[in-house]
């Protein structure tokens, strides 16, 4: 399951960074957004993983889950909306890019202290 955390976020930063480079064909847009939207289907492991990091607490880190992605969807709307205004397309789908290599590096790390035993969250 840690595999999909950290898959998902790589091919939608590659998707970001083709489609920044070549968006402006309707065809390869639309490819690659049909790819970027099976990769953000993972959000389901997202939800298995909080039961099994916090089996006690899953309805509080599902709450916690649910407020995390509405401040992510605010900020992105917010952050990539001056982007886009300031700079155009090319530079948004880069910082998106950016923002996702971060996330699939938190997920690898994530995904090796829970191999070797670490809890995320305290008993």
């Amino acid at each position: 399951m840690t595999g999909v955390l950290v898959v998902a976020p790589a091919i939608m930063a590659a998707v970001a960074v083709l489609l920044a480079r070549f968006g402006t064909s309707i065809k390869v847009a639309a490819g690659l957004l049909a790819v970027w939207g099976f990769a953000s289907s993972a959000a389901v492991a997202w939800w298995t993983w909080v039961t099994r990091v916090a089996p006690q607490d899953a309805e509080a880190g599902g709450g916690l889950m649910v407020a995390v992605i509405q401040l992510a969807i605010t900020l992105g709307a917010t952050i990539g909306g001056l982007i886009f205004d300031a700079t155009g397309p090319a530079p948004e789908f880069g910082a998106s890019a950016a923002i996702l290599v971060t996330a699939t590096i938190v997920a690898i790390f994530s995904g090796s202290m829970l191999t070797r035993g670490h809890r995320c969250m305290p008993a």
